[in-house]
């Protein structure tokens, strides 16, 4: 597969340099040249298969590998992401059951063991690795109706690479991108604008706390291509307001949701969690559900939901703990 940048398509790269760099020569990020699909038979088939064969499949597509199920298995786990039912027609995806407790290590593993690369943070590969594990993920749903995706809205990754994975044909719904003090996206969907110098305001969800989103580069290309990205980064240079026209930003708009959640609801969110499906959501977890919840308030999300929890709620026990009235050695013996 051959790969251009999102500052220009006249230039192709080959896979195993989107794979090995965060940004293409002329700094823009990576993406294929043309994008993968897969009709709804061929959907159907690859999610009969087990969770490693869907995960090997998307990521030898994009990198020319040669992975097997067995691979990713070895690597990550037969069943690595259990679905639990927090009713309300909605499931939290567990991507930290794990010995790292957290999506990161299911993403390092992939990368390092699996395709021989050390940055799996930034860059294409962090967001193939997230595409492949949706594919994952969504063949354990067994339906092929739409289901909406809640999560934390933070650098983009999440979000873009549920844009992609819905592309290539996932039966996705609504994306609905998680925001908290930090809502510069929501302004930007909801209003029309981004203030491209704001700063970040540090919370108890680090990976939310970001004012300007790094890969929102990747949703203006897909939105109004090269040269909406070249007037983006020139207002970004400027520190300026981006105001994209009304049909980028109808293009922007036509797959996402956002939802902005205060700090001051996380605990409530667990605590009231915890009372009514005797599950315990982490922070970050939490602030994906109250945004679905506040999502479905308003008219037009009415289909099941998937919501990432991408870290245990042990890695915040203190704030997770108070939340719950009870002694983090309490709480770890539940988890």
């Amino acid at each position: 597969m051959l790969y251009i940048t999102t500052r220009s398509c006249r230039d192709a790269y080959t896979a195993q340099r989107a794979l090995r760099e965060s940004r293409g020569p002329d700094g823009g990020m990576y993406l294929p040249f043309r994008t993968p699909s897969y009709s709804a038979e061929e959907w159907k088939e690859l999610a009969a298969a087990p969770f490693g064969q869907r995960v090997a499949e998307i990521l030898n597509r994009l990198f020319g590998c040669k992975l097997t199920c067995w691979d990713v298995d070895v690597c990550i786990g037969r069943n690595p992401v259990p679905l639990v039912s927090l009713g309300h027609r909605t499931l939290a995806a567990e991507l930290w059951r794990n010995p790292g407790l957290s999506y990161d290590y299911m993403a390092r593993e992939l990368a390092e063991q699996l395709l021989d690369a050390s940055d799996y943070q930034t860059g294409w590969l962090a967001i193939a690795l997230r595409v492949a594990l949706l594919f994952g993920i969504f063949g354990q749903l067994n339906t092929d109706e739409p289901t909406d995706l809640s999560l934390i809205s933070g650098d983009f990754s999440a979000p873009i690479s549920a844009y992609y994975a819905k592309q290539w044909g996932l039966p996705i719904g609504k994306i609905i991108c998680c925001c908290n003090e930090n809502s510069g996206l929501w302004e930007l969907l909801c209003h029309g604008q981004l203030r491209t110098d704001a700063t970040n305001v540090h919370t108890a969800i680090p990976e939310a706390d970001v004012a300007l989103p790094e890969q929102l580069e990747r949703l203006v290309f897909e939105a109004g291509g090269e040269g909406e990205v070249a007037r983006y980064l020139e207002v970004c240079r400027r520190g300026g307001t981006y105001a994209p026209s009304d049909p980028v930003l109808t293009n922007m708009g036509k797959d996402f949701r956002v939802s902005v959640v205060s700090s001051s609801r996380i605990g409530q969110t667990i605590s009231s969690v915890y009372r009514t499906h005797n599950y315990v959501l982490s922070p970050g977890a939490a602030l994906s559900y109250a945004g679905l919840m506040d999502a479905r308030a308003k008219p037009g999300l009415k289909k099941n939901a998937l919501i990432l929890a991408e870290k245990s709620p042990a890695l915040d026990a203190g704030l997770t703990a108070a939340s719950l009235k009870i002694p983090e050695r309490e709480l770890n013996d539940f988890l």
